[in-house]
């Protein structure tokens, strides 16, 4: 039954279509990641796979894959926060660069923006465009920490904005403070990133033990795949297992999260 139900599944992903089929799609397409497009082939084969599987295994396939879910976005918001933090840094040292001289806010915030991109680019266009309307440009500075990974270095920012303005003080000294202040920051917290990569090494390999001792079962001949794949109560001791062994995984993850923060 299984067997069958993934060839259909396989036969229906590489059905051929007709060139002028395959010129529609072409031209209907939209322009994206190719991991976007290919969503609905793996979600045919999903439902396949559940319609054909014991449902203890769907269960432990299903928490696999959330957890895997889970732990790719968590890196990628990592990886986010880095890029922004480089790009904050070289930006500001742009900006007190140009304040320094005595350029004006507006063309030393355009300037800067103009030296990055992604978020920090969007904030720092977002507050010329502020200060060039001769608005308030400290509430600029806060509206861009509520679309940042990073926002509470934008924070810092505005306060010193304002501290400047309400006592009359060098814009560029404090603007100066602030982006030492936040680029030592960030050096301590890649130290302590690069010091949580051990640890989380770690529990991934003692999540992936048990998977290595049932394929050292299976290569004994003691067939324990038969048995947690079967009916009965080799199924919900396997989702037992994987449920134990996915939240251990979790909670090691929000440990070394609570770390970093």
């Amino acid at each position: 039954m299984a067997v069958s139900a993934l060839a259909l599944a396989a036969a229906l992903l590489l059905w051929p279509v007709t060139p002028r089929r395959a010129a529609a799609l072409r031209r209907t397409r939209a322009p994206g990641p190719r991991r976007v497009q290919a969503v609905p082939a793996v979600a045919a084969l999903g439902v396949v796979l559940a319609w054909s599987i014991s449902l203890p295994v769907a269960l432990a396939v299903a928490m696999v894959a959330g957890t895997m879910a889970v732990r790719r976005r968590r890196r990628s918001v990592r990886r986010q926060r880095q890029r922004e933090s480089a790009a904050l840094q070289a930006a500001l040292d742009v900006l007190v660069g140009e304040l320094r001289t005595g350029v004006h806010p507006v063309s030393a915030f355009g300037t800067a923006a103009g030296e990055v991109s992604g978020p920090v680019r969007q904030g720092m266009s977002a507050v010329a465009a502020r200060a060039r309307l001769g608005a308030d440009v400290a509430a600029g500075l806060e509206d861009a920490a509520a679309g940042s990974q990073l926002p509470m270095h934008w924070e810092r920012l505005a306060a010193c904005w304002r501290l400047a303005h309400a006592y009359g003080l060098s814009i560029a000294t404090l603007m100066r403070s602030a982006q030492r202040d936040i680029v030592e920051r960030e050096r301590f917290s890649s130290h302590v990133e690069a010091a949580m990569a051990g640890p989380r090494a770690t529990a991934t390999v003692l999540a992936a033990l048990p998977v290595a001792g049932i394929g050292l079962g299976q290569l004994i001949g003691a067939r324990p795949l038969a048995f947690l794949c079967g009916p009965g109560v080799g199924g919900w001791l396997l989702v037992t297992g994987v449920l134990l062994g996915c939240a251990g995984l979790m909670w090691s993850d929000r440990i070394t999260d609570r770390v970093l923060r």
